[in-house]
Order: structure tokens, then sequence, then C-alpha cells
């Protein structure tokens, strides 16, 4: 609305003041109507944009009846305007006692004007002990508001985009005053809902703007203003809807654990994880990142513990009964160490129960022998309580007697020359066993000595 309507609008409000607005009432002269009519006028448009004009009626008398607009064309063969409601006020504010009314009616001009075009706008109001009273004001509407004389604008349909996705905007201009067929553009944001937006180009028909993170579909709109030589502009919205990423929900599946033997090797199994849509359709496309931890139980490494699939070597010295929890976590994106992610963890967890090993007992079915100088000697141990399918480590060390290189030190099963002796020599080996490597910090957990005498 130009400049125009807020002149004559002061211009108005003071001539309704001072001579009743051209009111006329029924029961006596202008000035004796209990009624009192007010609003803004008179206006002058040089757009085509729809205006809306208020009237605050009151009667001092009785409750408000009715409220009527009416609009009349003051200029011969003026078009009608485009659009008008609301002018039988159905939709009003009210006071409590219904005396006093606040009516706003909406008026279109024409789209096309061939010259200035004045229009007569009458409010007449009736109140409960049938008192009426009217005013009027002037509207005019401007040559120049004619769309003929603006671009005509066209945009893009409304769309729909993504989170992070960009989406198009396009516009394109025609008709207009201009000569060249040269226009200028600009994209304005009309309603950002909330969000930070950036036009990449705001002064190109066809630009774009990545759309920003939202978690429920947000409608955001531009303008696009098309300005041609003289210059006049036109104008058209094109609305987007941003819609929120949705993550297909994943579910994390494992068919590791249950009983295991100290000392196993056993997998910790996420390779059946699956992944669902909102609608409960499974989703087989996409990466699904993984991260296996420790819960509980003696501290064991994870071997490939960023994998759907990975290993554990549990400890072989166990002598309890021992529940080792291990948790397997899924998202959509990478896992840190610390099992943090850009997206949701689902977690589930897995449970080893781990039997312990029977206690070792060693023994040496040859516990002392006699053998001549030079001779092969064989020292033999054995471990008859030890459990089925697991490893024992053993260690062959000499006590006592000169000194002879033990071969298979380090097997059940040893051997070495006997020395040269010009009399009976006595020496002592000792055999050590164990579930784990025999190390000097693990020396073994049970031991037998095994005598040789060897004869000259």
């Amino acid at each position: 609305m130009s400049v125009f309507f807020r002149i004559f609008a002061l211009i108005l409000l003071i001539s309704v003041a001072a001579c009743g607005g051209g009111s006329s009432g029924s029961g006596g002269g202008a000035g004796s109507s209990p009624i009192a009519i007010a609003f803004a006028g008179p206006a002058s448009v040089s757009t085509g944009d729809p205006l809306t004009f208020t009237a605050s009626v009151s009667s001092s008398a009785a409750a408000i009846s009715s409220v009527t607009w009416r609009i009349e064309a003051l200029t011969l063969d003026a078009a009608a305007l485009a659009a008008s409601s609301n002018t039988d006020c159905k939709v009003a504010t009210k006071s409590t006692t219904g005396s006093d009314w606040s009516c706003v009616v909406s008026l279109t001009p024409p789209a096309k004007l061939t010259a200035d075009y004045t229009y007569k706008l009458t409010v007449t109001v009736v109140d409960a002990k049938n008192n009426s009273t009217s005013s009027s004001t002037n509207l005019v509407v401007l040559k120049e508001a004619s769309v003929t004389l603006n671009p005509a604008v066209k945009v893009a349909a409304n769309s729909e985009v993504t989170s992070g996705s960009k989406a198009t905007l396009s516009c394109s201009g025609s008709g207009g005053t201009t000569n060249t067929g040269v226009y200028a553009y600009q994209w304005v944001i009309s309603d950002a809902a909330n969000l930070t937006l950036k036009i990449t180009s705001a002064s190109s028909a066809v630009t774009d703007f990545t759309a920003p993170i939202v978690t429920t579909p947000t409608v955001v709109k531009f303008e696009c203003r098309v300005t041609d030589d003289k210059p006049r502009t036109g104008t058209a919205i094109q609305t987007v809807t941003i819609n929120p990423v949705i993550k297909p929900t994943i579910v994390p599946i494992s068919y590791s654990g249950g009983v295991a033997q100290a000392g196993a090797a056993v997998s910790l199994d996420g390779s059946k994880t699956m992944r669902f849509d909102v609608n409960g359709n499974q989703v087989t496309t996409g990466a699904i990142y993984y991260l296996w931890t420790q819960k509980s139980g003696p501290a064991v490494s994870i071997v490939n513990a960023n994998s759907a699939i990975a290993t554990v070597a549990l400890p072989s010295d166990i002598v309890t009964k021992t529940t080792f929890l291990f948790t397997l976590n899924v998202s959509n994106a990478p896992i840190d160490a610390s099992g943090n992610s850009t997206e949701p963890v689902q977690q589930v967890d897995v449970v080893y129960f781990v039997d312990s090993l029977p206690p070792l007992s060693i023994t040496s079915y040859v516990p002392t022998q006699t053998v001549a100088s030079g001779n092969n000697v064989t020292l033999t141990a054995a471990t008859p309580s030890a459990a089925t399918g697991h490893t024992v480590y053993y260690s062959w060390t000499q006590i006592s007697g000169p000194s002879v290189v033990l071969a298979s030190a380090s097997s059940s099963n040893a051997g070495f020359i006997a020395p040269t002796v010009t009399s009976k020599t006595l020496l002592v080996f000792r055999v050590s066993a164990s579930y784990q490597p025999i190390t000097a910090a693990n020396p073994g957990s049970v031991s037998t000595d095994v005598l040789v005498q060897v004869t000259p």
C-alpha cells in the first residue's frame, strides 16, 4: 500500500471526526444517531496486492444487529474488484454486550486497469433498536497497479528436499514493459520458519540452497522478484518442504555367546545385525558400523573390535567358573573407542560362561633309570589330569650332576647323551607343566624330578 494511503487515511480520520464520516441515521439528524463508525480511508494504491479495511462500530442504544460493506465503482466503466470477502461481516470481533464490533473486509484490485479507478466503500450499521448509520470513503486504484505493466513471474512447482541436500529455486519472467527481454532477478527469503537459510546466488534466475537439519517436515518460502527495464517488478513465491533425514533403525543381533572352555578362542558374531526403515521393512543397503567392548570379567584383548565378527582368546588359567560379558555396539555412523557416534548407538550384550580347567598333575612313568656313559637318554613326563583338547606346556631343566645339553626341553619328552664318568654319577632333572607358556614369570603350576644314574 502506497504513501498516499497513509496521507489520505489521516485526512479521512480528521474528516470523520469533524462531520460524522458522511453518516445518515433513521431517527433524527446526522448527529443524533447513537451509532458511531470509525475506519481508515480514503486510500490510494499502486500495487495489485490484496487490501484490508477495518471498521470499528458501536451503539450506545443497543447491541449491534448487522454491519455491511457496499462497494461501488465511481469511475465510468471501471472494472469490478478482482475479489472481496467478509463484506457482510459474518466474521467480526464483538464485545460481551454486542454493542461494539470490529469487522475486517478484504479487497483485491482488478487485474487489469486502463486508467485510475475510484471505488466508494460504504459501511452501514444497524442496532437492535433499528438505529442505522452509514459512513463512506473512497479507494483509488492507480493504473500502475495493473499486472499488464508488471513482468509475469513463474517459479518452479512446490518441491520437497531432505535435510542436508540441495534444493533448486527456479524463476522466469515475461511481459512487463521491457524492450530488450532482459530482466533482473532477486531471490529473497519470504518465510524461513525460524531456520537459518542461505541462497547460493540471490541474483540468478536459477539458484539453490542447502536444506538445514530439521526434526519435522518444515515449509519454507522464497520470493522471486523479476524487474524489467522501466523498472517494474513482478513477484511469485516458491515453496519448499524440508523433510528430516530418517535413518534406518538398526537391530543388533549376535549369534555368539554360551558355554566355553578356558583357553578357548571364541567368536563375537554380530554379522546378522539388520536395518529396518520406518515402515518395518528390512534395508539391505548402506553401511553398518560396529564396536565390540568388554563389560565384565577378567580383561581380555578383542581382535577386530570394529568388525562385525571379532575374536577373543579366553584365559587358560581360570580356576573357578567365570562369566565374560561383551557388548555389541552398532550405528549408522562410525563409533569411536569410547562408544560415541554422531548417530544413535544400539547395543546388545553377549555372555560367555567359562568353566575352569581341572588342576594339573604331572608324573614320570620312568622316574629313575641307569645308563652307561655315551648312551642316549630319554626323559618322559605326562599330565594325566589335563583337560582333553587343551594344550599343556612343559619345561625340562637340570638340577644337579655334570651339565648336559637337553634336546626338546619344551616338550613332554626330552633327551640327552650321557656324559663320560669314571664312577657312578647321579644326574637330577626337573620337569614343570602349565596350561600357559612357561616363562620366568610363570614357572609352571606343577613339577616332578627324574633321576638318571650314569655308569662308567
